[in-house]
């Protein structure tokens, strides 16, 4: 399937064609190239959009904004914005050269010109924007889409920087994937055996599980039977983003407790699972384990809020806090968004975190921009997400622990545990020094894959006649392009990837999928525009972020990455090997 065989209405044509102004027309290009790739016949309407693409990477996506300002773009949607790089309410928090934060300010300032709302945050579900049950919407922001579908029900794809602005312009998006009801049905079965009672109510689990999910489950729907009745939505909120980090994952049901899954039979939709897992304590401790980098002893910063702090984990964390403030030379930052910083005001909080140490950042977060004074050292959080990419986002390692956990920590300037949090029957437990993310790694051991709505469809992405690519770069994991991939230099920065170092420009990089953030493309199209960008992307299935970075890199700068899904090709290539790409998907490659 191609983008030629979109059904598209009057006006999607009229909006092609250029009659509704140059930055209308680029964005539904855009949006017809990717609808494509994806093999949707047809556009729906959507009801909102939240962008991630607001988030500064490079001068490439200031500017893609720029442009699309220049030609006159506004939204046709209510459209959030997720984190910019730049607290703008306290600016002085910015602690990199003045001339990024003059660009990082430029591209906030670029999206609110196009009408979107100046949310700046993370998780616009906490009271911002919750979009109702099975509403159609296009939201980016790996913790936002997971969150959207999972937890309230909405439906939205996995989408990247870049695609996002295009549907808020447009008010359309692919009738295809996780808009579809079909395609919401969950898939692997994973049963929690044996947790003790009081860790499942605790904080501290969800993103543990999460995370482990995620390295399991890949791109596939996870359905979790074992969660209590009553968990929270700061406690899915958890379990989402790291799940999000970890993997692909964009939708998982949790029986009795998320929407679409009342029942165990529902949230397979009358389908038996295709794979049954047992979650055991030890499975847990396996994935604690990886989401520290750093033995337990000192820490430097404590950083909490990824996604945004609820009002909620404020009002655990104060008398916390109060009671164990941390000392004066550990950094102790929280981050949150503008209508939390407002109630924290009102309540009188804010004063009362202050005068104990506690800095509260907007608009941003601690790990895409330079917030932190530390240069060095170890962070430590209770956020999977800030665990999983701190490491090669700030240079800092890091320690994972539960909220008590960070605030003695802070308190004491070294690690502090509750030894009976993870204990079981044993009655203790210990956190080291972790190794490598525990994804399958050989061709043999990758998930087996069914068919997909992304998957089996036309590799001719980019509509060339023959490249001659040379030698593979084949992963032993899936790697987040955000977080994992340096894009000034091309080098692999994701500290726990088996191949951390590697250079993958000129290359053509071999994976399974994709994983991670949304900001994949963005990064994508930073490297292409500085010439350290593989040479072509070759996946075992399709990732439709980054065959937007690639559609968007050709469309800002006629630079091609082809994007290739491999099919039953891919666990024959080798590392080293040189690789021929045909414009027609035909991988050949020299023994």
């Amino acid at each position: 399937m191609t983008k030629d065989t979109v059904r598209l209405t009057e006006r999607d044509a009229a909006m092609l064609a250029g009659e509704m102004g140059v930055a209308a027309q680029m964005a539904m290009r855009i949006l017809v190239t990717m609808a494509g790739v994806y093999g949707a016949t047809q556009l729906l309407d959507i009801e909102s959009a939240h962008i991630d693409g607001c988030l500064y990477h490079g001068y490439s996506g200031l500017e893609f904004a720029e442009r699309l300002v220049s030609g006159g773009a506004r939204v046709a949607v209510p459209t959030t914005l997720n984190v910019g790089a730049m607290d703008l309410l306290h600016p002085e928090a910015f602690r990199g050269t003045a001339q990024v934060g003059q660009w990082a300010t430029r591209m906030m300032e670029a999206y609110q010109a196009m009408g979107c709302r100046p949310t700046f945050t993370c998780a616009p579900y906490q009271a911002l924007h919750r979009p109702p049950f099975g509403a159609q919407i296009a939201w980016a922001e790996s913790n936002a889409i997971v969150f959207a579908n999972s937890v309230l029900g909405a439906r939205t794809n996995r989408y990247g920087d870049f695609i996002d602005i295009c549907c808020a312009i447009t008010g359309r998006a692919p009738d295809v994937g996780l808009h579809r009801t079909e395609n919401r049905r969950g898939q692997w079965l994973f049963r929690l055996r044996d947790i003790p009672a009081r860790l499942l109510g605790e904080d501290v689990l969800f993103p543990v599980l999460g995370y482990w999910l995620g390295m399991r489950t890949g791109t596939k729907i996870p359905v979790i039977d074992g969660l209590l009745p009553g968990t929270t939505e700061d406690q899915l909120k958890g379990l989402g983003a790291a799940a999000a980090s970890s993997g692909g994952v964009a939708l998982f049901h949790a029986v009795r407790v998320t929407p679409e899954a009342p029942t165990l039979n529902a949230a397979f939709g009358g389908r038996p699972p295709e794979r049954v897992v047992d979650v055991t304590l030890d499975d847990l401790r396996s994935a604690l384990g990886v989401l520290s980098t750093a033995p337990d002893g000192p820490i430097h910063v404590v950083a909490l809020g990824s996604p945004h702090f609820s009002l909620d984990e404020f009002a655990r964390l104060l008398p916390l806090v109060e009671a164990h403030p941390p000392r004066p030379e550990v950094e102790f930052i929280v981050c949150t968004h503008r209508l939390a910083l407002a109630a924290l005001q009102q309540r009188g909080w804010l004063a009362r975190l202050r005068a104990v140490g506690v800095q509260v950042i907007v608009d941003t977060c601690v790990v895409v921009t330079p917030i932190v004074r530390a240069r060095g050292g170890v962070l430590m959080t209770n956020s999977g997400k800030f665990a999983h990419y701190s490491p090669g986002n700030i240079g800092l390692q890091v320690v994972y622990g539960s909220l008590e956990e960070c605030v003695r920590s802070g308190a004491l300037g070294r690690v502090w545990r509750d030894a009976s949090l993870w204990a079981g029957d044993s009655g203790h437990y210990s956190v080291g020094q972790s190794g490598s993310e525990q994804w399958p790694v050989a061709s043999d051991q990758w998930p087996e894959q069914e068919p997909h709505p992304m998957e089996g469809l036309s590799t001719d992405l980019l509509n060339t006649d023959r490249y001659l690519l040379p030698t593979a770069l084949v992963l032993d994991a899936p790697l987040s392009l955000w977080g994992g991939l340096e894009p000034t230099t091309g080098d692999i920065i994701d500290q726990r990837h088996p191949q951390c170092g590697a250079n993958v420009s000129g290359r053509v990089l071999v994976m399974p999928v994709g994983k991670g953030s949304s900001s994949a493309s963005s990064i994508l199209l930073e490297a292409a525009r500085l010439g350290t960008a593989p040479a072509a992307i070759v996946l075992a299935e399709m990732d439709g972020i980054l065959a937007l970075g690639a559609a968007v890199a050709r469309e800002m700068y006629g630079v091609e990455v082809p994007v290739v899904v491999a099919g039953e090709q891919y666990g024959r290539l080798r590392d080293g090997q040189p690789v021929d790409l045909s414009g027609t998907g035909v991988i050949k490659w020299t023994p």
